[in-house]
């Protein structure tokens, strides 16, 4: 499919086989989970001139893309231990039943078919993204099901073996390094004291970016003051139509009304154009001729711009990238383990 929403639902289903085929599935729920709060990197990792050194006392430079390659280094090899653990409890039921490791991982994962309604329901939520006539993508529809079936079921065998206490992965997380982020001048929510320190650089066309939105409100939702919430722009998507936005944002931000702004870019995701700053501007009422005149200053682009440098300067190399305290948040699931982490810290 040509189509840039058509290639990413495909290029879901596509990552859904390969990473089955690797072996390579596991639980959201528990991936890089740890049982206690982020502590300071101490151990050395190498000794300079007689002096040992830290990840935090690498240059940044260095520091971001290391731990980086540590944190999915780390991923990589605990998707292996629970691939084998899985392993090893099909093994131990096939025993137990009598039954071959085929016929016993046959019926732990292909228990229910998917059915035509749930087809139908899945391109009719997502037909907006997916641009395609149904009869075209209908075999590739019911692959990605069934796969997904098939990795919940997976999902769940590992969550049961961790909880009843038969599996523990021994790796222990790589911790990122505190970073100084100069937030001053953005737009911020919660209590300028707050325990939990979240900043968060997204991309208004990000369909990650859409789902951190919501997860981020309902954090401040539940949390009250003890969050302090930071949005700063990284427009990656190439149309340019997010670094409009992103520009938008910034003169919205002046006339009081960034974040109605900010949930408006989100809720009309996969309809933004260049004019939606614009018509976002008349929506909120905004002085349309300080909006205009704050959108075509030069000062407006150059803030973007800073927000921008600072993200790659900080290693991020895609949205949402966020960091919560000063360290890079690494979870694999944005519900789940950005709750996890927040909970931790308070």
């Amino acid at each position: 499919m040509s189509d840039t929403s058509s290639d990413l639902l495909r290029s879901k289903i596509i990552f859904s086989f390969v990473a089955f085929a690797l072996g390579m599935m596991v639980s959201a729920l528990i991936l890089q989970k740890n049982t206690s709060a982020p502590l300071p990197q101490t151990t050395p990792l190498m000794t300079y001139k007689g002096s040992d050194k830290g990840l935090e006392d690498l240059p940044l430079s260095v520091a971001m893309p290391y731990y980086e390659l540590a944190n999915e280094t780390i991923t990589k090899q605990r998707a292996m231990l629970e691939e084998a653990a899985l392993q090893l409890f099909i093994a131990e039921q096939a025993k137990a039943t009598q039954r071959t490791y085929e016929e016993t991982q046959a019926v732990l994962f292909e228990k229910s078919a998917i059915s035509d309604d749930e087809i139908n329901r899945f391109y009719n939520e997502h037909k907006d993204e997916i641009k395609q006539p149904f009869f075209e993508i209908r075999d590739e529809i019911t692959a990605y099901l069934t796969q997904q079936k098939r990795f919940e079921a997976r999902n769940l065998i590992i969550k049961e073996l961790t909880q009843k206490g038969d599996l523990a992965i021994l790796l222990e997380k790589p911790v990122s390094p505190i970073l100084q982020i100069d937030t001053q001048g953005y737009p911020s929510q919660g209590n300028t004291m707050a325990k939990v320190n979240i900043i968060e650089f997204a991309d208004y066309q990000c369909p990650h970016c859409k789902h951190a939105a919501d997860t981020l409100k309902r954090l401040l939702r539940d949390h009250g003051d003890k969050i302090r919430f930071t949005y700063m722009d990284l427009p990656i998507n190439r149309s340019g139509i997010s670094r409009t936005l992103a520009e938008g944002a910034q003169c919205a931000l002046l006339q009081g009304k960034f974040w109605e702004y900010h949930d408006l870019a989100f809720e009309q995701q996969l309809t933004l154009s260049k004019s939606s700053p614009l018509d976002f501007a008349k929506q909120l009422q905004l002085d349309q001729t300080a909006f205009e005149q704050c959108l075509n200053a030069p000062e407006t682009a150059a803030k973007v711009k800073a927000s921008e440098k600072q993200a790659i300067e900080l290693g991020a190399r895609g949205t949402p990238a966020i960091y919560i305290n000063g360290r890079k948040f690494s979870g694999q699931n944005l519900d789940s383990d950005l709750e996890s982490e927040v909970a931790k810290l308070l």
